[in-house]
């Protein structure tokens, strides 16, 4: 099991061999791909990109359920938020939950869910999704002592970088936390009810947090204390066993990824200059096509 503790790590496969540094320069482009290209085309192929790296983990099937339920609530999100709230170039809404109405002088433009929205949506979370997959395919490949090592050695300093790892340790300890107090709750008799009772269920799901909390604060003052007795100091180097080495492979593979970052950025850049009509070379215009298409 790996820092996530409800999904396995692959320590095995090719992408847990690589460098640790690797792992983050190749989420840093992705993420940079994800900002930059607006094409359909583009976030299809980005989307894709990221899903095949996350394949080559030859992960188990459970764990490959538990992702595709993190993937599918993501994009379910940004569909429904889109299809409900889009104010582009609206059809005939799909949906009407709400009809308009007028109150005296008020009028309600009425609560419909919009086909152009939802598809909207649907291909913008593929940016969501792509940078969910190279996230955890960085952390299912990674354990969390070489991550903190990679992120101290690209220069992030060491209590932001301890913190962030230590978070990541102790998530899948605070779920369980979570759902051993809820599954206690039940066995006592509680049985939430959102349709029937939402204020009640809301206001009782919020109570089972408080004994997480408490947990929580208990868990990082002992931390603390254990930091502090084998005398923890982040403003001092540390060494790392085994210490980080690229090997030529890992080598080659980063210049490839700095490489497509730059060239990302610079054809965008002109991309940018060329629809702002500040640059636009005669003969190039096949290149702008290009461009539009794919980024």
């Amino acid at each position: 099991m790996n820092g996530l503790g409800w999904l396995e790590m692959n320590d095995r496969s090719w992408l847990a061999r690589r460098d640790p540094r690797l792992k983050l320069a190749w989420l840093a482009v992705l993420s940079l791909a994800s900002v930059l290209i607006e094409s359909r085309e583009g976030l299809y192929l980005l989307f894709a990109v990221a899903l095949l790296v996350a394949i080559c983990l030859r992960l188990t099937a459970r764990t490959w359920i538990v992702i595709g339920a993190i993937l599918t609530t993501t994009a379910w999100g940004t569909v429904f938020s889109q299809a409900l709230f889009f104010i582009g170039d609206r059809s005939t809404p799909h949906i009407t939950l709400i009809a308009p109405r007028t109150v005296g002088t008020f009028e309600f433009s009425g609560l419909q869910l919009w086909r152009d929205g939802a598809m909207f949506g649907l291909l913008q979370s593929l940016r969501l999704l792509a940078v969910t997959l190279a996230g955890l395919s960085v952390c299912l490949s990674t354990g969390p002592q070489r991550l903190l090592a990679a992120l101290v050695a690209v220069r992030v300093p060491m209590a932001v970088s301890f913190m962030a790892i230590a978070a990541l340790r102790f998530l899948p300890t605070i779920v369980g936390e979570w759902a051993t107090v809820r599954r206690s709750c039940r066995l006592r008799g509680y049985r939430p009810q959102p349709w029937r009772a939402p204020w009640k269920t809301a206001s009782m799901e919020m109570a089972l947090l408080a004994p997480v909390v408490a947990a929580s604060l208990r868990r990082a003052a002992t931390l603390a204390t254990s930091l502090a007795s084998r005398g923890f100091d982040a403003t001092r180097p540390r060494t790392t066993y085994p210490a980080l080495r690229m090997t030529s492979a890992d080598l080659t593979l980063f210049l490839v990824l700095v490489a497509m970052a730059v060239a990302l950025s610079t054809l965008k850049s002109f991309h940018w200059l060329a629809v702002a009509r500040y640059v636009c070379l005669s003969g190039f215009e096949p290149f702008y096509d290009w461009i539009s298409r794919w980024l």
